[in-house]
């Protein structure tokens, strides 16, 4: 009976921690520090992290490019094909203004990755994708750690056009920002505290084509 009960309250603490302090309406709740002016940043110490020859990033040419300022990314499924940056980060902002179309086309704004391979990216997602936008996905590891409704994400997602997610990573707590309202804010112990920034091109038969025109990292001081 004991064990029971221990069981009953484990699968509750762990429902409540995948839903803690989830939105549950559209409140525009983006701090200064997230906000994008003439699509910067506000305040110092940012970095971009998109350059002309992708001279920072690992990622495969034949799906990967940048034009006129834009990263690119095209795949008509298959394996995943992800591109991410050659640099670890630890505790960091990020902006990404992005923008997703394809048939049946699934992406994510990727944090804290630890690669093997331009398939094989554990580590977090912050999603794109019917159903996912919102959410924070961990990939090859703890699959859906938060998600966000559906019933939001659709009202709030801009359809084949552009979109602004605002991260902060810091420790183990993850809190993201979509089009100003809050999707993802848990603390998850078991993710990797350190890793690469990247995005993701899904797998299967995904037609997935992403633009990237903002990508903006500022690395958190150690003593926050």
């Amino acid at each position: 009976m004991h064990k029971t009960l221990f069981s009953i309250l484990s699968t509750l603490t762990l429902t409540l921690s995948l839903s803690a302090q989830q939105a549950t309406d559209l409140t525009v709740t983006l701090p200064d520090e997230g906000k994008l002016v003439d699509e910067k940043p506000v305040g110092e110490g940012w970095e971009s992290l998109i350059d002309p020859e992708l001279t920072v990033w690992e990622s495969e040419p034949e799906y990967w490019s940048v034009k006129d300022g834009v990263m690119h990314g095209e795949s008509k499924g298959g394996q995943h094909h992800h591109a991410y940056t050659k640099k670890e980060h630890k505790d960091f902002e990020l902006h990404a203004v992005i923008k997703m179309a394809g048939n049946g086309a699934n992406s994510g704004v990727c944090i804290r990755l630890k690669p093997t391979n331009f398939d094989n990216c554990p580590g977090y997602q912050v999603d794109m994708g019917p159903g996912y936008w919102g959410c924070l996905w961990e990939e090859r590891r703890a699959g859906m750690v938060q998600r966000f409704p559906k019933n939001l994400a659709d009202q709030l997602v801009h359809s084949n056009d552009w979109n602004h997610y605002y991260i902060l990573a810091k420790g183990h707590h993850i809190q993201a920002w979509l089009n100003g309202v809050k999707t993802i804010d848990i603390v998850h112990e078991k993710g990797f505290p350190t890793g690469r920034i990247g995005f993701q091109l899904c797998h299967g038969k995904k037609e997935t084509i992403v633009d990237v025109k903002t990508l903006m990292v500022r690395e958190l001081n150690k003593t926050e």
